[in-house]
């Protein structure tokens, strides 16, 4: 699907299909082989397909074609269950048009065309339009990264909670850290690529002599990237903290149920010892003719019992 947008007033507007009006931003969502052609053939510069996109060389996500720079970003978007799911997003800044290329639905593809006007440096151009679409994204990815934080925090006071936790809330629990680490790892694998893509704009926009302003405001997202890698880099280390701690307290309880195993074993290993013994049924055995063999018995095993439980409750092992 393809859908092209023109400047109107101080924001975007839809180009509704037979307009003439000259896009200043056309998006490609899910294109397909004939639209991508289309596009490309129109705006001269060869688009890369999704195979392309999700080439993992750097050659291959930023580079010039024809003098036009070519990007590739990796983004966090929702899928249709609520999972978190990332995917690429391709910038193609022209001199006078901005093309993106997406096969998923992040957010600020949708809230930015309402809000282009209002952006720091409105979009009157298309590296202002390209400003502005990150600032939104960049935005986005900040909130998403806060919301982790507060997740992450629940899990916490859950697992360091005053309250004793059960089998099922221990699984549960790793269920969700093993989630949150993954969404995290997401958001950091997106940040990178999008610091990588800043760190490419630097130099072409110094190349195209753009704007003091649009320098500031990539250096601007250039460090609001970094403080939201190191803060995305804090929550890692804070769910591998959970994940170990939530699994050395599985340990603890398992240790407590084979102590308590291993001291009941120990406490009736001596009563099994004495019947054992007069269970053996031998003819010379004087005990066995005793009017007080048999309570006399029963004494010695509820001593050899008795006696190691102390001992064990005096050295504080119960």
């Amino acid at each position: 699907m393809i859908t092209a947008y023109a400047q109107e007033g101080e924001g975007l507007r839809p180009i509704g299909a037979g307009e003439t009006v000259a896009p200043v931003w056309i998006d490609l969502y899910q294109p397909d082989d004939e639209e991508r052609a289309r596009v490309s053939r129109a705006a001269g510069v060869d688009l890369p397909t999704r195979a392309e996109q999700e080439e993992i060389e750097l050659s291959s996500r930023l580079y010039l074609e024809g003098g036009v720079p070519v990007m590739t970003a990796l983004l966090p978007a929702r899928s249709g269950t609520g999972a978190m799911q990332i995917g690429p997003v391709t910038f193609v800044l022209r001199p006078a048009q901005l093309i993106t290329i997406r096969h998923h639905a992040p957010r600020p593809f949708e809230t930015f065309p309402a809000r282009a006007g209002k952006a720091s440096l409105g979009c009157a151009s298309a590296d202002a339009l390209l400003m502005g679409l990150l600032e939104e994204i960049i935005d986005r990815l900040a909130d998403l990264t806060e919301q982790k934080g507060r997740e992450i925090d629940a899990i916490s006071r859950r697992v360091f909670g005053p309250d004793t936790m059960a089998t099922e809330a221990h699984r549960a629990a790793l269920r969700e850290i093993g989630a949150a680490d993954t969404q995290v790892m997401q958001l950091r694998e997106s940040l990178m690529t999008l610091e990588r893509v800043l760190g490419f704009l630097v130099p072409v926009l110094d190349k195209m002599r753009a704007a003091k302003a649009l320098r500031a405001m990539l250096k601007t997202h250039y460090r609001d990237v970094r403080t939201i890698s190191e803060q995305a880099s804090y929550l890692q280390q804070k769910t591998a903290l959970l994940l170990d701690a939530t699994l050395g307290m599985i340990n603890i309880e398992q240790s407590a149920i084979i102590k308590i195993f291993s001291v009941v074993a120990v406490a009736f290993l001596p009563p099994t010892l004495v019947a054992s013994i007069y269970g053996m049924n031998f003819t010379h055995m004087p005990e066995l003719g005793w009017t007080l063999g048999y309570p006399l018995a029963l004494l010695v095993m509820v001593l050899s019992a008795v006696v190691p439980l102390w001992f064990f409750r005096r050295r504080g092992w119960l």
